[in-house]
């Protein structure tokens, strides 16, 4: 597949070795080829030292996501910047997604990917991923974990990631999408069931849920993150 546009993946990482093993080679693999960035807030493990085996651009610049994501972007040459967390997956099909809408769709600025915990079997991750489509289709309001994208000439314009500790994801997408014409692709961003199997499906949902009614009644993202980290 053959693209007019370049696209930088930024990936912010405090202590990720394991998936870091598994996301490198993946998008390495992709064509046309990612410039890969990934952006380090301390880690006692071998994030970095894997990040280096792989050839790919490492800046460990503060702490904390919306400052990792920013240093990380601020590295960045190409065209498009996107946001993963590393534990997601990009299938090869979503990626040539995003380069197709971008090109088909000159007015899309940005946006986001399906949230999937495809690979997953069961009744409850499906329902997880219903209750994320729900958000997004009501609220417009897709989180981190659905890989944000957007133009570096966008994000030069004072669109970086305010640096808070939680609620980054939702502060930025909202800021953005009132900006420009943002949009949440039907191609999926894979994301690992790991933390939602060990607190619980249900357990996660209405916490995320209780955490977002909070912040948007006002409460400091400084104060819930002292309860998102219990």
């Amino acid at each position: 597949m053959i693209s007019q546009f370049t696209v930088s993946v930024i990936i912010p990482t405090l202590n990720e070795e394991t998936n870091l093993s598994r996301l490198l080679p993946q998008l390495q693999a992709l064509t046309p080829p990612l410039e890969i960035i990934v952006s380090d807030g301390g880690s006692v493990d071998n994030s970095t030292i894997i990040a280096e085996k792989n050839g790919v651009l490492l800046c460990c610049e503060g702490r904390g996501r919306g400052a990792q994501l920013n240093a990380g972007a601020d590295l960045a040459t190409s065209d498009v910047l996107l946001f993963l967390h590393a534990d997601s997956t990009l299938p090869v099909a979503s990626y040539c997604g995003l380069l197709e809408s971008l090109a088909a769709q000159e007015e899309l600025r940005g946006g986001a990917f399906r949230f999937s915990l495809e690979g997953t079997p069961g009744l409850w991750p499906r329902l997880y991923e219903f209750n994320v489509q729900l958000r997004c289709r009501l609220l417009n309001l897709p989180y981190g974990d659905q890989g944000f994208f957007i133009y570096r000439s966008n994000w030069q314009q004072g669109l970086q990631f305010s640096d808070i500790p939680l609620m980054e994801d939702v502060e930025w997408w909202r800021r953005v999408n009132d900006t420009l014409k943002m949009c949440i692709l039907p191609y999926p961003l894979i994301t690992s069931a790991r933390r939602f199997q060990k607190r619980g499906y249900l357990v996660s949902a209405m916490r995320n849920l209780w955490m977002l009614t909070r912040y948007q009644c006002g409460v400091s993202p400084f104060k819930l993150v002292e309860e998102y980290s219990k």
